[in-house]
């Protein structure tokens, strides 16, 4: 992927191990918790269905649930949430990763090659970046994705959402995490 079209989304990637240390994800640090804590000794991910519903109440409105759809490989969203929905302008709940934004192609270039990576193998990833592709430049989010696997490879991803200042980075909010950078 060229550089030009990284910075054209204006968003960092970042790949941290599946056993990393919870305390490093600060303000995520629960959620991570919680999904490691789901995982069985004999699968590398937890399944979708170990997460249940009422396991989110700290994070309602600022998670989505996405599935994995194959051939071609793409991301369509099971559960967005209302505070998403007011940050991105969009409800993408049965809509597929980036359709609604300004540039699909763009935003599928980036965001899908990071959820095959996921899918080749697996990461706890953190996303950083301004909702611009949204119209929404002024607002700038940091997210944690947290992949399942029901059977073989990646069939869902969980992420939540925090809003943060214009000038943080995933550095200040997430500090000391073991992050390998994706691009």
């Amino acid at each position: 992927m060229s550089l030009h079209a990284r910075s054209q989304i204006k968003w960092n990637y970042g790949m941290c191990p599946l056993d990393a240390k919870v305390e490093r994800f600060g303000p995520f640090a629960d959620l991570v918790a919680l999904w490691q804590s789901r995982s069985r000794p004999s699968e590398l991910l937890p399944r979708r269905r170990d997460i249940d519903f009422y396991d989110l109440t700290a994070w309602l409105g600022r998670v989505f649930i996405a599935r994995v759809e194959r051939d071609p490989f793409k991301l369509r969203f099971t559960l967005w949430g209302t505070l998403l929905t007011d940050w991105w302008g969009v409800d993408y709940t049965n809509r597929v990763l980036g359709e609604k934004s300004s540039n699909p192609q763009l935003w599928n270039l980036i965001e899908t090659r990071y959820f095959e990576a996921m899918d080749r193998e697996p990461f706890i990833g953190l996303a950083s970046g301004y909702l611009s592709e949204h119209g929404r430049p002024y607002i700038k989010v940091i997210g944690v994705d947290l992949p399942f696997a029901d059977g073989d490879g990646l069939s869902h991803v969980l992420s939540a959402h925090i809003k943060v200042g214009m000038d943080e980075s995933i550095d200040d909010v997430v500090p000391g995490h073991p992050i390998r950078e994706f691009f």
